[in-house]
């Protein structure tokens, strides 16, 4: 990859790369970024390449930005196309850098601006490298070596992600870049919290993606224990994905249907957080960061999460939140006993959570790192 050195300007003008406009994940890290980015004097604009969904597109015109959309069909020719529009957007926009959030892609979309003359592409990468995807992973790994002439950085939400990325994507060290994911801390930050903990019944929630990487099925089936064990408690999942006709299934085959609510993608997370008494994270090992997580910590919801890599850095080895074993509804459901078992260390985890996100995970301290790679401030 080469390093490419970038001048700072106070007026550039940046183009951010999304895959939709979901309203979950990067595209609301893009949308935070843009905000704060506009705010310093920095013109952005936004490439989207599917047109489904537009949650967020409201949002991001509210800002006055410019949505841009590339029609690239399919197959093998879907790959050219993208670099010759990339070239052809880049060259009309003259933007300063490109963020792009797509990973893999990326590579084309580095192509077509380093050939309009654009000074600097950065990637975000997300998630673990999905190695265990065999021919897939191997398909991945190309774009991404493809795209190392062209990129400046890869920036990774966490150093569990960049050391994975270092080591199976086969990047050099310097070419990766750990900078935590940013949430709205003062949407959460301001999280009325001040009722009587624990509500009876216990209330436990999680958002995240209905997708298999968040393993939502585990935390299901202890919730079915604790039901067994004598403990009344209620849960709600919040977000949307592929993933819910089978979590359907699974709640009613274990007949929670009374217990379990699927509230779908949802716009007042902060309220919804301020009537928990319990965020449950359960994750696999590929988690890359999880930004409700520290939306989570930000609220000072008590967490109880899955014991990966990425919810270990986070919650700096147990001191902002309780881990147990991943894939384990067992560990979960005596995770989240513990919990109420000794409220007074509950509390101090969920105070040194707020207490960290509100310093590590601000949208000015991922702004200025970007920045920094982008040759922006």
């Amino acid at each position: 990859m080469a390093l490419l050195k970038s001048a700072t300007n106070r007026d550039g003008r940046l183009l951010i790369v999304l895959t939709s406009l979901v309203a979950e994940g990067c595209p609301q890290l893009a949308l935070q970024l843009a905000r704060h980015w506009q705010q310093q004097g920095i013109h952005v604009e936004l490439l989207c390449l599917q047109p489904q969904p537009t949650d967020l597109r409201p949002e991001f015109e509210a800002l006055g930005i410019l949505i841009h959309t590339f029609s690239l069909g399919s197959g093998l020719a879907r790959y050219p196309r993208l670099v010759w529009q990339s070239y052809r957007l880049c060259r009309r926009l003259a933007p300063q850098a490109v963020l792009s959030f797509p990973l893999g892609w990326h590579a084309f979309i580095a192509m077509g601006a380093r050939l309009a003359g654009v000074r600097c592409v950065c990637a975000h990468v997300g998630n673990l490298p999905p190695v265990w995807t065999g021919r897939a992973f191997a398909k991945f790994k190309l774009l991404v070596q493809l795209g190392r002439p062209f990129t400046h950085r890869l920036l990774c939400c966490s150093a569990y992600i960049r050391d994975a990325t270092v080591r199976d994507f086969g990047v050099a060290p310097r070419e990766a870049r750990a900078v935590f994911n940013a949430c709205d801390l003062k949407r959460f930050a301001e999280v009325d919290r001040s009722g009587s903990w624990p509500h009876q019944p216990l209330r436990l929630g999680m958002v995240a993606r209905l997708e298999q990487h968040k393993d939502q099925p585990s935390l299901i089936r202890a919730l079915a224990l604790l039901r067994d064990q004598g403990v009344q408690a209620e849960l709600w999942l919040i977000g949307a994905g592929s993933q819910r006709p089978q979590l359907e299934a699974l709640i009613a085959d274990l007949q929670l249907e009374q217990q379990v609510q699927l509230l779908g993608s949802r716009r007042d997370i902060p309220s919804l957080l301020s009537q928990l008494d319990l965020f449950v994270f359960s994750a696999r090992p590929d988690e890359g960061f999880g930004i409700a997580l520290a939306e989570a910590m930000a609220a000072g919801v008590p967490i109880v999460a899955t014991d990966v890599g990425a919810c270990r850095e986070v919650l700096e080895d147990g001191r902002c939140g309780l881990l147990v074993e991943p894939i384990n509804p067992q560990a979960l459901a005596q995770g989240i006993r513990q919990a109420l078992a000794d409220p007074h260390a509950t509390m101090q985890r969920a105070a040194a959570a707020r207490e960290r996100a509100l310093r590590d995970f601000s949208v000015a301290a991922m702004a200025q790192a970007y920045g920094e790679e982008l040759g922006i401030r």
